[in-house]
């Protein structure tokens, strides 16, 4: 995968997007505000955001490849 290229994994549940986010991210923290929850790496990265409306994304790094085969 080239540098820079992401693919987002797309949620409609929050069970979902918890359960892919406690999987496969470690070492990240959560940032809450009014209007979303963050997941934010060690680098202060986001790379992953659940809007309290009902939509989730994960920005992947992984190749399609890898993520094909999960």
């Amino acid at each position: 995968m080239r540098i820079g290229m992401r693919n987002f994994k797309e949620f409609h549940k929050m069970a979902d997007w918890r359960t892919y986010v406690s999987t496969y991210m470690s070492n990240t923290k959560e940032q809450e505000s009014d209007s979303e929850l963050k997941i934010i790496t060690g680098r202060g990265e986001t790379i992953a955001v659940w809007q309290k409306h009902g939509y989730g994304y994960i920005e992947e790094c992984r190749s399609a490849e890898r993520l094909s085969a999960q």
